[in-house]
């Protein structure tokens, strides 16, 4: 055989044997039953990209609906469910009100991804950048949702919830009720990191954060940098630009050291997605704060509106009741499905995107997937299966 062809065709073997060999230690690893309520109600595509990561964590660590199959992150939770795109069919599940008991009572857990919802411009007309402050689909936390919740808390269940929670389209009495429950208390704000804020940056930016900013601010856009954009519920809107108003242009989520150990994540990490601004009460406990890096310019922006550059990430209550909070968006996370079923393969993939800062691909491996993965053997040893 030709010494040339030989090194790749034994790099090849190697590959498919490792490959085989990942695959085999995740086919052998043991089954897990825990019956997972899952509610995604943003679903304008069919990659169901705000529930399709936590599935990937349910997948890899072999945990299985009550019939013994894998979840499936195409039918398995409740919420919009898009059908045709082409033809504008969808459909959405939603538990009713006589379920509430039944539902709460026969599902281990709970985890609420995404309640925001879709909107006429994102499933009517595709590609239309404005999408916000148009029709709503279908969307928003409603009551039953919120007496699960409650009846989930009641049960002792483990309950997970996260950014848009209860903001916008959600009620402002079903808003009140959920922080209630919790112990949770929104600023009003939710921000969010953008690569460029130049309007002529590959028309990415949003039209609509633009137009509101003008409004307000005699018709002038004067930002071309990085930033963040901060927007209260009543419509203000706030600019941070990198070098104006940030010394580091990416907010960073800070674990606290008892985080660190509990869950092996780093104690730092760039966090590039969409977050809210809440408060906890003294009941719970705040497992790891975002910190938006503002010079002297930045902090009087933050003064103006009673804001302060470091706010909860994470909310933690143990005890009598199990519940989180994620102040952040850190379900959406663009992950391939298919990768779940090979065993170590998030330790690679984080090596290779240790640098990749500006996107989710760091946060999610080297902190969403080990600290979803601890919260969910820590419940799971609880259960009497």
């Amino acid at each position: 055989m030709n010494k040339k062809l030989l090194i790749p065709i034994i790099i090849v073997g190697l590959i498919i044997l490792i490959l085989l060999g990942s695959w085999l230690m995740w086919f052998f690893k043991a089954e897990r039953l825990l019956n997972v309520y899952i509610l995604d109600k943003t679903v304008p595509t069919m990659e169901r990209t705000e529930h399709k990561s936590f599935n990937w964590v349910l997948n890899h660590n072999r945990y299985v609906k009550p019939n013994g199959d894998l979840y499936d992150v195409n039918k398995d939770y409740y919420g919009f469910f898009p059908l045709n795109s082409k033809s504008q069919e969808f459909d959405f599940r939603s538990v009713r009100i006589h379920e509430i008991e039944d539902v709460a009572y026969s599902y281990d857990m709970l985890y609420y991804t995404d309640t925001y919802g879709v909107y006429y411009n994102e499933w009517y007309k595709r590609g239309t950048k404005d999408v916000k402050h148009t029709q709503k689909v279908y969307g928003g936390l409603n009551q039953n949702d919120y007496l699960l919740l409650k009846e989930m808390k009641k049960l002792k269940k483990l309950i997970i919830t996260e950014f848009n929670l209860y903001n916008a389209p959600t009620n402002g009495l079903i808003r009140e009720k959920v922080e209630d429950l919790f112990g949770l208390k929104w600023s009003g704000w939710t921000g969010k990191y953008f690569a460029s804020l130049d309007t002529a940056y590959g028309n990415k930016f949003p039209r609509w954060i633009v137009n509101l900013y003008m409004e307000q601010n005699n018709n002038q856009w004067p930002f071309k940098n990085a930033g963040i954009v901060l927007i209260h519920k009543f419509g203000t809107i706030a600019i941070l630009e990198q070098g104006t108003h940030l010394s580091e242009e990416i907010p960073f989520i800070l674990a606290k050291q008892e985080t660190i150990e509990r869950f092996g994540v780093p104690e730092k990490v760039h966090y590039p997605q969409w977050f809210d601004i809440t408060f906890s009460g003294e009941q719970n406990n705040v497992l790891a704060n975002f910190k938006i890096h503002v010079n002297a310019s930045g902090d009087s922006i933050l003064r103006h509106y009673n804001l302060k550059p470091v706010f909860p990430a994470i909310i933690e209550h143990t005890g009598d009741y199990n519940f989180y909070y994620f102040g952040g968006d850190f379900a959406e996370n663009k992950v391939n499905s298919k990768t779940a079923f090979f065993e170590g393969c998030h330790n690679i993939v984080s090596i290779f995107n240790g640098s990749n800062y500006k996107n989710t691909d760091k946060f999610y491996w080297q902190f969403y997937v080990p600290m979803m993965t601890q919260i969910l053997d820590d419940y799971y040893t609880t259960l009497d299966k």
